[in-house]
């Protein structure tokens, strides 16, 4: 097959100040065989002027004339691609150095259609959540096991577990073949209002088998104008997240009729597995949303920061059961029950920095550290990379995890010292 093993794609819309560092950071591969697709989205000229101050034939980039919704700009970055296996990223994020020389090097001795990982997550120092501000977060662990997508997918509605096991292609890597299957199946790659957990349940289902990685191969940054932030840790109570719906709806793309327009981490699943299920596997009874269970989910835990938020919700759940008439019923029954209580926003910082046999939560400024390449190195370093990491099938014994936890946190000593003298510093030599 043409073109490389791999296509990064990055779609960026506005946000030179962050794209320039996850350029950077994601340039360092020690691995070859790559391209870089950046896909912009009407952006003001700075954004191409990044880019070109590369000057790197790796890259390949696009300007769509027009502005797009997300989902329209991640299948146009799409069809500028070429790679074998195909991964996304957010341009506020970036790769490890070894990532794609682990993947290559696992896929040449276990082949696999799709694979997922665990994000090392990184906060910016502009947070538009400042209790959420200059964190990093590292898993240490560098296992896999192979995992039956259907399964997962019954896993997640039931809540058995998390969405993040499912093999979304951003922060994951999908096959061409899989990628290319949806697209026929579908009409486009990314096909619903969430576009990224939608990839979710259609590789699993696609894919039949993904494999599930421990290792960190990338970092998920959070930055001021974070989509992330905007939905799930400020409910949509910003300007970003206004524009994000104008847009869906302008490029015809609405919330599935059943699924209540609220902000909690649960909608953007129901979403897209029902629209994943409408277009893939309509015929598949044995994958099924439990309508009431969702419903139940949301009274227990209303998605509400004062009282006065109550009301809107109540209305958009029950137009949401509005077209069963026992289920509306039912609604009715149990809304009389619930007394609303305003629920904090969740906070995946700790107030404290730690490091465990498994992880490590640090306060990265500490080290230097002010921008994702900046945080790209330092959590390299930590993770003993030396240009040889490798994903192992079995799990480093006892004595082994304590001597690595004993150096990592002789490490950190080391590193916060030399911080604090000026002699180190993890941050991009890109200017501010």
């Amino acid at each position: 097959m043409d073109g490389p093993r791999f296509s990064l794609i990055i779609p960026t819309r506005e946000r030179a100040s962050t794209l320039k560092y996850t350029i950077a950071a994601c340039l360092t591969q020690d691995y070859r065989d790559f391209e870089i697709v950046i896909c912009d989205n009407c952006s003001s000229p700075e954004t191409k002027a990044v880019v070109d101050s590369f000057a790197s034939p790796r890259i390949v980039y696009h300007r769509s004339p027009t502005p797009l919704s997300m989902g329209e700009n991640w299948n146009l970055a799409y069809s500028k691609s070429s790679g074998q296996y195909v991964t996304y990223i957010g341009d506020d994020d970036a790769l490890m150095p070894f990532a794609f020389s682990a993947l290559d090097s696992f896929l040449k001795r276990e082949p696999a259609r799709a694979m997922r990982w665990n994000c090392a997550v990184y906060s910016w120092p502009n947070n538009a959540r400042a209790d959420f501000a200059d964190y990093l977060g590292l898993s240490l662990q560098r296992g896999h096991r192979r995992i039956d997508g259907r399964q997962a997918i019954k896993d997640v509605l039931a809540g058995r577990d998390s969405a993040t096991i499912l093999p979304n292609v951003y922060h994951g890597c999908a096959s061409r073949d899989v990628l290319e299957d949806i697209r026929t199946r579908c009409g486009h790659v990314f096909a619903s209002f969430y576009c990224d957990t939608f990839s979710s349940f259609a590789i699993a289902h696609s894919a039949g088998e993904y494999v599930s990685f421990d290792a960190p191969l990338s970092i998920s940054g959070f930055s001021a104008s974070s989509n992330n932030i905007a939905f799930n840790f400020m409910r949509g109570k910003n300007e970003k997240a206004k524009v994000y719906k104008n847009e869906n709806a302008r490029s015809g793309l609405r919330l599935h009729p059943i699924v209540p327009d609220i902000h909690t981490d649960f909608v953007p699943i129901a979403d897209s597995f029902l629209t994943a299920k409408d277009a893939l596997f309509p015929d598949d009874d044995d994958l099924a949303l439990d309508r009431r269970a969702m419903i139940s989910r949301f009274l227990a835990a209303p998605p509400i920061d004062t009282l006065d938020d109550w009301p809107p919700v109540v209305a958009e759940l029950r137009r949401s059961v509005s077209d069963d008439p026992e289920l509306l019923r039912w609604f009715e029954e149990q809304v009389r029950e619930v007394a609303p209580v305003a629920q904090m926003r969740k906070d995946f910082k700790t107030p404290f920095e730690a490091v465990y046999e498994d992880s490590m939560h640090l306060f990265p400024s500490r080290y230097g550290v002010s921008d994702v390449e900046g945080a790209t190195r330092l959590a390299a370093r930590l993770l003993g990379y030396r240009g040889d990491m490798t994903i192992s099938s079995e799990p480093a014994g006892a004595l082994a995890r304590k001597i690595a936890l004993h150096r990592r946190k002789l490490l950190l000593k080391w590193l916060h010292y030399r911080a604090g003298t000026g002699a180190a510093r993890h941050s991009s030599s890109q200017p501010a």
